[in-house]
């Protein structure tokens, strides 16, 4: 496969109460964008992945045997992405992929490669509503889950933030693909509901060299903002058009431009209005224990989307194989649920605190998972839902600047209804 590399992850550890290295081994695949218009991002979302398998095989592993963890970059193509999927499939036999990160590419995975196959497929964060529907629809023959919210929550959430911050005409510049039309429909419809205007809703793809068309478009109607849906590689080019055509400096930024890289490479000069949604984590232990320990490991912890959902993706399938005392696809769809929700005894991310799981389950004990994002209560479409921070530029850097939980959104959703 041209251009595609894989990291094959099998870090064995050991705590004093945890065993020594086994002979067996459970293999698990992930396809994540390294690479690409998506790769600022989809480094540390893959690091936060990595650490939780050594954190599972310092805690014991999976039903006594070494977890590994197959990653391939799927260079935020989808048909590199389908191509890595199949190879994990037909190759590896994985009975679960964590992946991919953008929808555009989980998508077709999930419909041609993994729910044929009777394979899981978790993403930590794709987050079109389109899956809903295809689960509701039974494309996805209930191997289909995300440990992130569905933008029918963002899209609400960056309404309610804009209008809050006297936003009253706004032109929507989005990425031609699941995340951008999803994200961008529920936006429109809830600015809409609460009074505001969408002065233009402009479509772009992906891989152009210049955006001078589509920024043309939306200036039109003399916007007072612009809400831009991409990813940092194309939508640097897509925000550097709109600031020298002379687009007024007042941004909207979603999830996938949460990023440092993008930021920099657009320059801070020109953010100094910048307000941003994506999905946020719980204040849990597990959220400290993570921050930790991923800054030990890696160095630094960047503010971002998606990393402990990367990270809880992991554990909560290790889990699942835990409680089902197996390792195949239809073990961790029918145990997933039960080792999430709110029901039984809270455990928590870190080693020992899996081998704590390990040993309540070995003793017949019902378990639930805090993550590193929250709690998980997967519905029958595999859905969950989290909290939106809010989050802007500061003195050129990305900062977090508060969050909007789950119940004020539900209850946005429930007004405008």
């Amino acid at each position: 496969m041209k251009g595609s590399r894989f990291i094959s992850l099998g870090i064995l550890a050991s705590l004093a109460a945890a065993s020594t290295a086994s002979a067996c081994t459970v293999t698990i695949g992930s396809v994540m964008a390294l690479t690409g218009s998506l790769g600022a991002l989809g480094q540390q979302i893959a690091e936060g992945a990595k650490l939780a398998v050594h954190d599972i095989n310092a805690g014991g592993g999976v039903n006594g045997c070494t977890l590994k963890m197959v990653l391939y970059d799927d260079q935020t193509q989808p048909s590199v992405g389908v191509d890595a999927a199949k190879k994990l499939v037909s190759v590896y036999h994985v009975p679960v992929i964590v992946g991919a990160l953008a929808s555009g590419i989980t998508l077709p995975i999930l419909t041609s490669v993994t729910a044929p196959a009777g394979v899981v497929l978790i993403s930590p964060a794709s987050t079109s509503p389109t899956f809903t529907k295809l689960a509701a629809n039974g494309t996805t023959r209930g191997y289909w889950f995300r440990t992130v919210p569905s933008d029918a929550l963002q899209g609400v959430a960056m309404a309610q933030l804009a209008k809050s911050k006297g936003y009253k005409r706004v032109a929507v510049l989005y990425l031609n693909n699941a995340y951008g039309v999803g994200l961008s429909g529920q936006f429109k419809n809830a600015f809409t509901k609460l009074g505001g205007t969408v002065t233009s809703f402009v479509s772009y793809d992906p891989g152009q060299s210049s955006y001078t068309a589509e920024v043309t478009q939306a200036m039109a109607n003399h916007p007072d903002g612009l809400f831009l849906i991409g990813y940092p590689g194309d939508g640097t080019t897509v925000a550097r058009e709109w600031i020298s055509a002379g687009g007024p400096q007042h941004f909207l930024f979603p999830d996938g431009l949460q990023s440092q890289q993008f930021v920099n490479d657009v320059g801070p000069q020109y953010l100094k209005e910048v307000w941003g949604t994506a999905p946020g984590s719980e204040l849990t232990p597990s959220l400290n224990t993570f921050q930790q320990e991923f800054k030990a490991k890696y160095g630094s912890y960047p503010v971002q989307a998606y990393m402990t959902n990367a990270y809880d993706a992991v554990m909560t399938v290790a889990l699942a194989m835990d409680a089902g005392h197996g390792s195949s696809g239809l073990v961790v769809k029918n145990n997933l649920r039960k080792v999430t929700g709110l029901t039984g005894f809270p455990v928590y991310a870190g080693a020992s605190q899996y081998h704590h799981a390990l040993s309540l389950l070995a003793a017949g004990k019902k378990i639930y998972y805090i993550g590193a994002a929250g709690t998980y209560t997967f519905n029958r479409y595999g859905d969950t839902n989290a909290p939106m921070v809010e989050w802007t530029v500061r003195g050129g850097k990305v900062t977090n600047v508060g969050q909007i939980s789950v119940a004020t959104i539900l209850g946005i959703i429930k007004k405008l209804q």
